[in-house]
C-alpha cells in the first residue's frame, strides 16, 4: 500500500498563478491537474511544467504513475484522508497501491462545502465524503476520459475500445496498454469533456471495501503533524491566562518579577488575559505564574451554574420560537389524548476536552501574515487572524495540521487571534500553546439545555401529539453571527426538536434563545444531541405506560419505513433483544436524519451490583446510504457510541465567577479505558449516495442508556449526567 502524507502543499490563496505552480511542481514532472467549472488556463510558465496543463482541484497525476487526491477537506480522525482517494480511485480506475493523497488550505470556490454555510471551506457537520462525493466521481470521471482519448491517439485505436482499470488503459484487441504515468503529459493538452460518463456502481469495486486506513502509519510512527508540532525558524514561546469571565478585560499587570526571568522576551496583555512570551515554553509558563494581573469589572462576574439554570427556567415560561417541523393541532390533540405523559430534561454545559489543546503559531511582518494551526476551516481562521491587522483574509497563508481531536472544536477566534498579535508585538513568529485548563475554561462548549415535553396516547397507547420546548444558546448566534444574521430566529438547536420518522400526527416544538455568560460553540451531534434524548427517552416511557416492548413499539411506529425497521430489527438480532442474561438489562433508542441521511439503532446493555450499575454492551446498527467504506464508517460509530457515554455518564461544566471550574482530567471526568463495554458496530450499503456517519453514533447513546437504566432500576433518568443525579456506576 502506498504511503501517505500530510503536507501543506503551498496553496494559500495569496495568488492564483503561484499556488498552482507550487502545486504542480510537487505532483512530479509534467504532472497534470483536471480543471472543471472554471476557465482552462493556457501556461503556468513553470520550468518543470509542460505547457498548456491544466489545473483541477481533486486530483493529479504524475509521469510517476502516482495519483494524488488533493483533499481541501481536514483529517481530525473520521477517515477521509483515506475515503476521498477511495472515491476517486473507484471511479478513475487507478491501482490503489499507487494512490496518495495531500491537504491543500487554499480557499478555493471548490472546496466550499456545499452542505453547509455560504463561502466557507469548512470540515462539519461528517460531509467531507457526502458533501463532495458527485464532484470527486466527477473529477475522476473526466480525468479517466482525458486518459483514454491520449492513450486511442497513442494506440491509433477508438476510444470505445480502450478500458481502463489498475491505473493502466487498455486495448483488449491488441493486447496493448499505457500507464496513466505515460498518458499524463498528452492527456493534459485532451479537450476536457463536459459530460463524462460515470461509472456504474457495478464497475467501481473499490466502493464498499474495508481498506485499512493510510493515516495510520504516520501517526503510528511519529511523523504525522498536529497542531502543537508546529517548528518554524525563530519562533518563540507564549503562555497565556484568560480571566474568570468571557471577554474579560485587563486593569492592571503586575510583571516585574517575570521580565526578569530567564529568557523572557515579553509580557503583554491580551483580548480576555495575559501572555508571556519567551525563548522556551517552560519559561514563558514558570514566569507567567509570577505575574499578577487586576480585570475590570465585568457584567458576567457573579455567573455561576445555579444562575444560569434560573435563567433557562426562565426562558421556558416565554413564548419562544416555533421550530420546523412543527404539524398538525397539538392542542386538540392532547384534549383527545386517553393519557398525557409530561416530563423536564436538563443537559449541561460540556466541554469538547481534545486530547491536544488548541495552540496557534503565528508570523506576522508588516501586513504579511502565516498561521500554523490544527483547523477545521482555513476560511475562518484566516479571517480571525485578519481582523486585528485590518488586512485582506485572502492574504493571510494557513498551515493545517492533523488534529489531536476536534468534535466541532478545532476552529476559535481566541488562540489565532492571540497568536496574530503576539507575533506582531514580538516581531517574531511565536507560537502560543493553551494548557489543558485553559483549554476546558476557555473552550466553544456545547450549550446547557432544558426542556419540557408532554406525549398523548390514545386508548390503544399510541401518540397522537408530541409538545416540545427548549430553552438553550444557540450555536450559530455565537459561531456564525453572519449566517445567523440571515437565519434569526432560526438556530441548530430549533431543528429536528420535532418532526420525526415515527410519524407522530400532530408535533409542536418551541424554542427560546437563551444567552450564556460563556461561549457557545457547535459540537458533536450538535442539536440532535437533547433533541434526540428528549424524544427517544418519551418514547421508551410511552412504550411502558402502554404496556409495550419498547423496540417492539418502535418497529409498529416505523412499520410503513422498510429501511428503519431493517435497521432496527438486526439491532435486535446482534443484541439477542429480550433474552439477556440473568441481571442484565437492556434499553434501545433510534435516531433518523435527512441531513446525515441515516437510520441509526442502538442497544445498551447494562448490569447492576452493589458497586453501582455497569455498562456491560452497546450494539449498533446503522443504514446511512451507500458506505465507501465499511472499517472507516463502523468505527466512527463506534467512537461516537463511546464519546456518547461519556457525555451521557459523567461530563459537565459548573461555573462559578462567570467561569467554568473544570481545569483538567481529574475534575472534567471522562470515560476510562476500564469502563468501555463492549462494542458492536454493523453497517448496512443501502442506495448509490453515501451519508455520515462520524457524528450520529453519539447522539442515541443517551437515551438507550437511561432506557437501559430504566429496565434495571425502575428510575428513568432524565437529566444528564446521569452521575451528577444520582446514579452510581461501577
Amino acid at each position: 500500500m502506498g504511503k501517505m502524507s500530510f503536507e501543506d502543499d503551498g496553496q494559500h490563496s495569496v495568488g492564483p498563478l503561484l499556488s498552482r505552480r507550487s502545486l504542480l511542481k510537487s505532483a512530479g514532472s509534467a504532472a497534470f491537474l483536471l480543471a472543471f467549472n472554471m476557465p482552462v488556463r493556457a501556461a503556468l510558465a513553470a520550468g518543470d511544467v509542460a505547457p498548456k496543463q491544466l489545473a483541477n482541484s481533486f486530483l493529479s497525476i504524475g509521469t510517476d504513475n502516482l495519483v494524488t487526491a488533493i483533499i481541501a477537506q481536514t483529517e481530525g480522525g473520521q477517515g477521509n484522508s483515506t475515503g476521498i482517494p477511495q472515491v476517486i480511485a473507484a471511479e478513475l480506475g487507478a491501482d490503489w497501491a499507487l494512490m496518495r493523497y495531500r491537504f491543500t488550505t487554499e480557499r478555493r470556490p471548490e472546496y466550499i462545502n456545499p452542505m453547509l454555510y455560504e463561502g466557507l471551506v469548512l470540515t462539519a457537520g461528517s460531509s467531507s465524503i457526502s458533501g463532495f462525493y458527485d464532484t470527486l466521481r466527477l473529477a475522476a470521471a473526466t480525468t479517466r476520459e482525458m486518459l483514454v482519448s491520449a492513450a486511442a491517439d497513442h494506440l491509433k485505436v477508438s476510444k470505445s475500445e480502450c478500458t481502463v482499470s489498475n491505473s493502466f488503459v487498455s486495448h483488449a484487441a491488441s493486447g496493448r496498454r499505457m500507464s496513466f504515468g505515460q498518458l499524463a503529459a498528452s492527456a493534459a493538452k485532451q479537450a476536457v469533456p463536459t459530460k463524462p460518463a460515470l461509472r456504474s456502481r457495478a464497475d467501481m469495486p473499490l466502493i464498499g471495501q474495508p481498506l485499512a486506513r493510510l493515516d495510520v502509519p504516520t501517526k503510528c510512527d511519529g511523523s504525522a503533524r498536529f497542531g502543537l508540532d508546529a517548528e518554524v525558524p525563530g519562533m518563540l514561546y507564549a503562555a497565556v491566562r484568560h480571566g474568570p469571565a468571557y471577554r474579560s478585560t485587563i486593569a492592571s499587570i503586575d510583571d516585574a518579577v517575570a521580565k526578569a526571568m530567564p529568557g523572557v522576551k515579553l509580557v503583554m496583555a491580551i483580548p480576555q488575559g495575559v501572555a508571556v512570551v519567551a525563548d522556551q515554553y517552560w519559561q514563558a509558563v514558570k514566569a507567567l505564574a509570577t505575574v499578577h494581573e487586576t480585570y475590570a469589572p465585568h457584567p458576567n462576574a457573579s455567573a455561576s451554574s445555579a444562575t444560569l439554570d434560573a435563567s433557562l427556567r426562565k426562558s421556558l415560561g416565554q413564548p419562544g420560537v416555533p421550530t420546523p417541523g412543527s404539524h398538525g393541532n397539538v392542542q386538540a390533540a392532547m384534549k383527545g389524548a386517553t393519557t398525557i405523559i409530561e416530563a423536564e430534561f436538563t443537559l449541561p454545559i460540556i466541554s469538547h476536552a481534545c486530547m491536544e489543546p488548541v495552540s496557534c503559531t503565528a508570523s506576522v511582518e508588516g501586513d504579511k501574515c502565516e498561521i500554523w494551526l490544527s483547523t477545521k476551516s482555513p476560511t475562518i481562521d484566516s479571517r480571525f487572524a485578519a481582523e486585528p491587522l485590518g488586512i485582506d483574509p485572502m492574504t493571510v497563508v494557513v498551515h493545517n495540521h492533523f488534529q489531536g481531536g476536534d468534535f466541532g472544536r478545532r476552529s476559535g477566534r481566541e488562540h489565532t487571534i492571540e497568536a496574530v498579535l503576539i507575533s506582531k508585538a514580538a516581531g517574531r513568529p511565536v507560537k502560543v500553546i493553551w494548557t489543558r485548563a485553559e483549554d476546558l475554561r476557555v473552550d466553544q462548549h456545547r450549550t446547557a439545555v432544558i426542556g419540557r415535553v408532554r406525549m398523548g396516547l390514545d386508548a390503544a397507547g399510541m401518540p397522537v401529539a408530541y409538545e416540545a420546548k427548549i430553552a438553550s444558546d444557540g450555536v450559530w448566534r455565537s459561531m456564525f453571527p453572519w449566517w445567523y444574521a440571515k437565519k434569526k430566529p432560526l438556530d441548530l438547536p430549533l431543528f429536528t426538536l420535532v418532526g420525526s420518522s415515527y410519524g407522530i400526527p400532530n408535533e409542536s416544538g418551541t424554542y427560546v434563545l437563551t444567552p450564556h455568560p460563556v461561549r457557545i460553540g457547535a459540537f458533536r451531534g450538535n442539536n440532535e444531541t437533547h433533541n434526540g434524548f428528549l424524544l427517544e427517552t418519551i418514547i421508551d416511557e410511552a412504550a411502558h405506560v402502554s404496556k409495550s416492548d419498547p423496540l417492539k413499539y418502535r418497529q409498529k411506529l416505523l412499520k410503513k419505513d422498510p429501511r428503519s425497521t431493517a435497521v432496527i430489527d438486526r439491532a435486535a438480532e446482534l443484541a439477542d433483544w429480550g433474552n439477556a442474561a440473568p441481571g442484565r438489562y437492556q434499553g434501545v433508542a433510534f435516531y433518523q436524519s435527512e441531513f446525515y441521511r441515516c437510520r441509526l439503532a442502538v442497544i445498551v446493555e447494562v448490569s447492576t451490583s452493589e458497586k453501582g450499575i455497569k455498562v456491560e454492551r452497546m450494539v449498533g446498527v446503522c443504514d446511512s446510504g451507500l458506505v465507501i467504506n465499511p472499517l472507516l464508517a463502523e468505527r466512527c460509530i463506534e467512537g461516537g457510541m463511546v464519546f456518547g457515554l461519556s457525555n451521557t455518564l459523567y461530563e459537565r461544566i459548573t461555573l462559578s465567577g462567570g467561569a467554568p471550574e473544570q481545569r483538567n482530567f481529574n475534575d472534567y471526568r471522562v470515560l476510562r479505558f476500564d469502563e468501555t463495554p463492549e462494542i458492536k458496530v454493523e453497517v448496512i450499503s443501502v442506495g448509490e449516495q453515501p451519508g455520515s456517519f462520524g457524528e450520529i453514533g453519539v447522539i442515541p447513546v443517551g437515551a438507550a442508556l437511561g432506557n437501559a437504566i430504566f429496565a434495571a432500576t425502575g428510575d428513568r433518568l432524565r437529566s444528564q449526567p446521569f452521575s451528577a443525579y444520582g446514579a452510581k456506576f461501577a
